[in-house]
């Protein structure tokens, strides 16, 4: 069998601090234009939600170097911010968002913006729950409400089948695991961090390099390599 790799870059706000306890999680928005510059610059190949989860079911390939970007939770500067970048640079990306906070909290993105975004072919959104709480907080019926009724929610409004779900917080275990396959999805992301073989075994949830803000070039380019800030000889230095 092909064997390839996958990088999952994790980001959640692209724009200006508004909450300096979480500061490490927004990438202004040069930043985040120059990175995903240096995606195509250093031979890295963006794909879209839908190419990696057709690849995965029809068990083909990628392309060389692939690199898919997710953005956690659907907050509004994704919009305000984010949005003209991505159509800019036109390159794929797709918002894992938690449907339940939408219209309720004024720092996630609306429907409006929700659906434009989609509409415009580069934005796609799949599940990060209703709540975005820890689902191993839940007993099954819970959990599974959280896992299908967000699954719903997004296919209702953006008429498309959502296969893909981000775990909130990286909160899983066995049971969780099993519930979200049983509510129908057919890929799950986790936190953990690292690149991706592929083919994908499916026995754990996709890996993914976390994007902090304040690196350089040449960390993200060690993170598009290997999912690590570090090298690999320095993860063991602390």
């Amino acid at each position: 069998m092909f064997k390839n790799t996958l990088t999952v870059l994790m980001y959640h706000h692209i724009g200006p601090v508004t909450d300096e306890k979480e500061h490490l999680f927004f990438i202004d928005k040069n930043t985040f234009a120059k990175q995903l510059d240096f995606i195509k610059e250093k031979g890295f190949h963006p794909v879209s939600l839908k190419e990696v989860e057709s690849a995965y079911a029809k068990r083909q390939k990628l392309p060389k170097r692939a690199v898919l970007i997710t953005l956690d939770d659907g907050w509004a500067d994704n919009y305000t911010d984010g949005f003209a970048i991505i159509k800019e640079k036109k390159i794929p990306v797709v918002i894992f968002v938690s449907t339940g906070l939408v219209e309720k909290d004024p720092q996630i993105l609306t429907w409006n913006q929700i659906s434009e975004m989609h509409s415009s072919g580069l934005v796609e959104f799949a599940s990060h729950g209703v709540s975005h709480q820890m689902l191993r907080r839940f007993n099954n019926d819970e959990a599974f409400r959280e896992l299908s009724e967000s699954k719903k929610m997004l296919e209702e409004r953006l008429n498309i089948e959502v296969k893909s779900f981000c775990y909130p917080f990286g909160s899983f275990d066995k049971r969780i695991r099993n519930l979200m396959f049983e509510a129908g999805y057919t890929m799950d992301y986790g936190t953990r961090k690292g690149i991706n073989c592929w083919p994908w075994n499916a026995r754990k949830p996709l890996q993914r390099a976390h994007v902090w803000a304040g690196e350089d070039l040449k960390t993200f380019y060690r993170e598009l390599k290997t999912g690590y800030k570090k090298s690999f000889w320095n993860l063991f230095i602390k």
